[in-house]
């Protein structure tokens, strides 16, 4: 016989609030994404409305907003109080109408929130001005490289089935500009012959940019000659030797090719002028840009972070519904204001929360990284995200969030929180140094060399080891490659063609 028992455990766990979720997606969201959701919110809740601007005598977050703590992720992330997801339904009796029209009149405002900057100063480009240093903004093309060649196709295909291939080609075609599959797969996927597939594809290397659609480079730049009317001999030849040509084995290329030195030079200067990657002349379909979150500058000798008062949403509840409810209000309509303005004040809440983690976690980036901002990249100290997060008191996590999609505008330039974080190499003396710093090092070590006696990857590692720097050759050569920089026999090469 089976018995039944009673047992009472305790224990403790965080539960994931659709409202905490919905934090941690604010704290993690770039600038642009939260713009777009707030423009969301705003659609969708009467009670939340838009200022007419920041708060431009005081330009940023209140003291009040920074004094907001965290001990644990918990703590900084959990949205305060937020009401029941599906609340229950609310008798018009249980409602009184004073304290209905005393939840509503409660102005919520960023200006009356962030009421002065945290501790920052104007910024000064001229004695007494306000205005924020100015911005770079990066900007990609609108018309992706797909609608371009669709819009082409609308108007040259002769019959259904040919838009048909053309569309599939099209589809197969990456951002460089190069047909990604083979002409066989998109043969079999469409369920017609190779011949079909190969007529489509003639169809579509006809279009601009010219060169697209090509399998492979050498068919992309002969394309390009193509369509210059400079498909001759020796351009075409040369684009058949073009490893050859990538090693610069000039000697060989007049050798095969049967040219002097002469025409060898005029057939590499019109082979560089042609577009590898045609593609890359259309954008993606979003346009991107890069806004900084915060501002870094130095006022009387310290350096004084700022929350970017562009990217401070100013949203408070709207008080024209103060005096909408009334007592022959049914019971419905005043549970959906109630919804909403708490909805709103919760939104407008957690804003202030995610605005104060972001200050918290730049004003710790700049403390640890005064060097960086005193002297250059060489100077950058190594930093993990738990150093900033135990600095803070919040959980790594959290510091992981709000270093995503988030940039920093600094006097040497605008940089992804994410930039000042990397990792350490030891030394002799028992000092760390930082990643960033020693890639700077190995750059300013090939800008300096004898040009007909480049530094090996190994000489490299030598040098740095003197100046206190333990690092292995073939962590040199994977630095040097992530800075573009050739090997040293190539950057020979290149100096004696030179």
């Amino acid at each position: 016989m089976v018995g039944l028992e009673l047992k009472l455990r305790m224990g403790m766990q965080l539960v994931m609030t659709p409202q905490l979720q919905m934090a941690i997606k604010l704290l993690q969201m770039s600038t642009l994404d939260l713009s777009d959701y707030l423009q969301e919110e705003l659609e969708k809740n009467p009670l939340l409305e838009k200022t007419d601007g920041p708060d431009v005598e005081n330009g940023g977050v209140s003291e009040s907003a920074t004094a907001t703590q965290g001990s644990s992720a918990d703590k900084d992330l959990a949205a305060p109080e937020p009401p029941p997801e599906r609340p229950e339904k609310v008798k018009e009796s249980d409602v009184p109408e004073s304290a209905l029209n005393e939840e509503l009149s409660a102005d919520t405002s960023w200006d009356d929130v962030y009421g002065d900057s945290y501790g920052a100063v104007p910024f000064e480009n001229s004695p007494g001005s306000t205005e924020a240093p100015p911005i770079e903004n990066t900007l990609a093309s609108g018309q992706s490289l797909q609608d371009h060649l669709i819009w082409q196709l609308g108007v040259s295909a002769v019959n259904e089935k040919e838009r048909t291939l053309g569309l599939a080609i099209i589809d197969a075609v990456d951002e460089n500009g190069y047909l990604g599959t083979d002409l066989q797969s998109i043969a079999d996927m469409a369920n017609t012959t190779l011949d079909d597939v190969e007529d489509a594809l003639i169809l579509v290397q006809s279009f601009e940019p010219a060169g697209v659609a090509a399998q492979n480079l050498s068919e992309c730049l002969k394309m390009q000659l193509k369509s210059q009317d400079m498909a001759i001999s020796p351009y075409t030849d040369l684009l058949d030797y073009l490893e050859d040509l990538a090693r610069r084995d000039f000697r060989k290329l007049r050798r095969v090719l049967k040219i002097s030195e002469e025409e060898l030079a005029d057939a590499v200067s019109v082979i560089q002028s042609l577009n590898p990657k045609p593609g890359l002349a259309f954008g993606s379909d979003q346009t991107n840009y890069v806004v900084p979150d915060v501002f870094v500058r130095k006022h009387e000798g310290e350096w004084v972070v700022e929350i970017n008062p562009e990217t401070v949403p100013n949203l408070r509840v709207n008080r024209s519904y103060e005096n909408s409810f009334s007592s022959r209000m049914s019971s419905k309509d005043k549970q959906f204001l109630t919804d909403n303005v708490r909805s709103a004040q919760w939104l407008i809440k957690s804003l202030e929360q995610r605005s104060s983690t972001i200050f918290r976690v730049a004003e710790s980036i700049v403390s640890f990284q005064k060097d960086f901002l005193e002297h250059g990249p060489e100077h950058i100290k190594p930093l993990i995200l738990k150093d900033v997060a135990d600095d803070i008191g919040v959980h790594e996590s959290t510091t992981s969030r709000v270093t995503s999609n988030k940039y920093m505008h600094t006097p040497r330039g605008i940089f992804e929180l994410k930039f000042f974080f990397s990792s350490s190499l030891g030394s002799g003396t028992g000092e760390t140094h930082s990643s960033e710093a020693v890639k700077f090092k190995i750059k300013k070590l090939v800008e300096a060399e004898s040009p007909r006696r480049p530094l090996s990857d190994e000489k490299l590692a030598k040098l740095l080891s003197e100046q206190g720097i333990e690092v292995a050759r073939r962590t040199v050569a994977k630095y040097r490659d992530a800075l573009n920089i050739p090997s040293s026999s190539r950057r020979k090469q290149l100096s004696s063609d030179n």
